[in-house]
């Protein structure tokens, strides 16, 4: 995964970030949140991936 893919993770998660912000119910409001949180997890472990790759 590219530097490029990581951050369309973290946007993908501040956009449910926002939508949650926004949702009046508290189930979309709790689901939004868990997809936000799922994606920066994945950026995150992208970033360790990465890091622990050798250099070329």
């Amino acid at each position: 995964m590219s530097e490029a893919q990581a951050k369309i993770l973290r946007e993908k998660a501040e956009m449910f970030e926002q939508r949650a912000e926004s949702a009046t119910d508290p189930i979309s409001k709790q689901h939004y949140k868990e997809m936000a949180a799922h994606y920066r997890s994945l950026a995150v472990e992208h970033l360790d991936v990465r890091r622990d790759e050798p250099a070329h």
